[in-house]
């Protein structure tokens, strides 16, 4: 315990305290024993958060201790994002990121070290496993499987080198031709909307939403974009159940078209 007027990390205690984390070692890192002199609690939960209790007793909010993050307004633990990679045989090791697209919309990124000599496990199937883990603003958008992790002078993940190498690759690619290049003016709609959302200049009309990264926020976002520029409502199972972003766009014409809309 600290001093009253002093900064200290935020534990919370009582009888509505949480079980733990679905992840053992995350929860004995989280729900502790109270510190000397605390009674009525058997255990206290680590917020993360550094505290300033004022003499009437207000806390002032100083900042984060860790690595807690928020994505679209809920608070998540990026170790227990990388625990939920990690459960899979093929991960030996996860680092988990946090990116901003499109101005405003955060997402997590996360990068893969896969085991030696094993098969890469696919992207897809390491986030459909990573939703039976996690609520659905903890589940990364983007995978990128690396070799090795830059350490910074502390030799910690460096996350900060990891997300300058992710928008130098995204800014770095090359326009999409042949069967990734928009051929209406429905696909090249569909493919910037999807692009800004996604933050991710080479996605081609070949992509998949969810595969490239859409996820519930995402599909919201674009579903509104899609309806604002042609006038057709679409629901999210439609969205992502459509093979790729041509097929989206074929869609849109073919609801606009039943519904006697003008063209984009």
């Amino acid at each position: 315990m600290v001093p009253r007027g002093e900064a200290g990390e935020l534990r919370v205690g009582g009888d509505v305290l949480s079980l733990g984390y679905l992840d053992a070692n995350l929860t004995a890192a989280r729900f502790v024993a109270p510190p000397d002199g605390v009674t009525g609690t058997a255990r206290v939960y680590r917020t993360g958060d550094r505290v300033r209790m004022r003499p009437d007793g207000v806390l002032d909010f100083l900042g984060r201790l860790d690595d807690q993050v928020k994505v679209s307004g809920v608070r998540i633990e990026l170790a227990e994002v990388e625990a939920a990679f990690e459960h899979h045989a093929g991960v030996r090791r996860s680092a988990v990121a946090v990116q901003t697209v499109a101005g405003e919309v955060t997402r997590l990124v996360a990068f893969v070290l896969p085991v030696p000599g094993a098969p890469v496990p696919a992207a897809d199937e390491l986030i459909r496993e990573a939703r039976g883990w996690l609520p659905e603003q903890a589940v990364p958008a983007v995978v990128r499987f690396l070799d090795s992790f830059p350490l910074d002078a502390n030799g910690k993940v460096d996350r900060a080198a990891l997300l300058a190498a992710e928008e130098a690759a995204a800014g770095g690619g090359a326009a999409p031709e042949g069967d990734g290049a928009p051929q209406s003016p429905t696909e090249e709609l569909v493919l910037r909307l999807c692009r800004d959302l996604l933050g991710s200049p080479a996605l081609g009309t070949g992509d998949n939403f969810a595969a490239a990264g859409g996820n519930s926020l995402s599909t919201a976002r674009l579903l509104t974009g899609i309806e604002e520029h042609c006038g057709v409502r679409l629901r999210a199972p439609e969205v992502l159940r459509q093979p790729d972003l041509r097929a989206l766009a074929a869609l849109v014409d073919t609801r606009r078209a039943a519904a006697g809309l003008a063209g984009v």
